[in-house]
């Protein structure tokens, strides 16, 4: 393999070969790029969301005991956090920002700009960064709340008490159904979340960032291995269709410029099975949570 990159890259500055702005994947660039861009975004959002549904459920909802004595049960405290009228609704909008949140963040790694030079976090950052999520995101999730249920409805009652709005989701007749889903749908909570993703994901863009170069380093050493050991179709080992457009051009771009792949130390490893199980188990019991036990089909506790 040439040491020259393909696809016409220049060099920086620094020496670094300029990855260009399609690289070609296969001999070609990806096909319907933006298509497979939006389905992936939308299944990590809703990931993103259901992992905050499952640690709302395990966490506040679920009582947690053996035989009859109650180890951990917040859901009574939780209610009851605080006493003025608006709380019950706070309470449900703040796990709804959060889900909007995560998802935010969830879809910008996969379309995050790695040409930037993303740094990669240490283990411990990358085992840590849900919490330094949760606790660096509180102070916008709660402002936000508070500027959509208080703030805001309070100018409007003192400034433009007179003025009446009438329909504000006007739809045709034959749109109904789509004026009441929006019409009852959070997309306040939705938004604040969203903007809070974009400004966490300063704190969040190393570790995800960590956790892609970890898989993507994997296929590309096994890739170079298979090559020097004269193995047929080494390239298999890449990521291929339907893995996201980001990774598979990221893992194509460090073959074509032969570009070394960061050392998976043994702290890195156990730092990314350790996320990667406890992703996938938050995942799996959010959607039971919200599409079973939330449809009433099962009890909690």
């Amino acid at each position: 393999m040439s040491d020259e990159p393909h696809g016409g890259a220049t060099t920086a500055v620094t020496g670094e070969p300029v990855p260009p702005k399609r690289i070609a994947v296969n001999g070609r660039p990806i096909r319907l790029r933006w298509v497979q861009q939006i389905i992936w975004s939308f299944l990590a959002a809703n990931v993103g969301a259901l992992i905050i549904a499952g640690l709302y459920y395990l966490f506040i909802q679920v009582r947690w005991h053996v035989g009859g004595h109650t180890l951990f049960y917040l859901k009574p405290d939780w209610d009851n956090l605080f006493t003025f009228r608006g709380w019950a609704a706070d309470r449900h909008d703040i796990r709804n920002v959060y889900e909007a949140l995560l998802a935010t963040l969830f879809v910008k790694s996969l379309l995050a700009n790695w040409r930037k030079g993303i740094w990669r976090a240490p283990a411990w950052y990358v085992v840590l960064s849900p919490i330094l999520i949760v606790v660096v995101a509180f102070p916008i999730v709660a402002a936000g709340i508070w500027l959509i249920n208080y703030a805001l409805p309070y100018l409007w009652h003192l400034i433009l008490a007179h003025h009446a709005l009438h329909n504000p989701v006007h739809m045709p007749p034959r749109l109904d159904w789509l004026g009441t889903y929006l019409s009852g749908y959070p997309w306040q909570s939705v938004v604040i979340g969203i903007l809070a993703g974009l400004v966490v994901h300063r704190v969040y863009a190393p570790a995800g960032n960590t956790v892609q170069l970890y898989f993507i380093g994997r296929s590309v050493d096994r890739t170079r291995d298979a090559i020097t050991a004269g193995e047929e179709n080494p390239h298999r080992h890449l990521p291929r269709w339907p893995w996201p457009p980001v990774l598979r051009e990221r893992a194509a771009w460090i073959m074509a410029s032969n570009q070394p792949v960061p050392d998976r130390t043994f702290d890195i490893r156990w730092a990314v099975r350790i996320m990667l199980v406890v992703v996938t188990a938050l995942a799996i019991y959010g959607a039971y949570a919200r599409y079973w036990i939330g449809k009433g089909h099962a009890g909690i506790g």
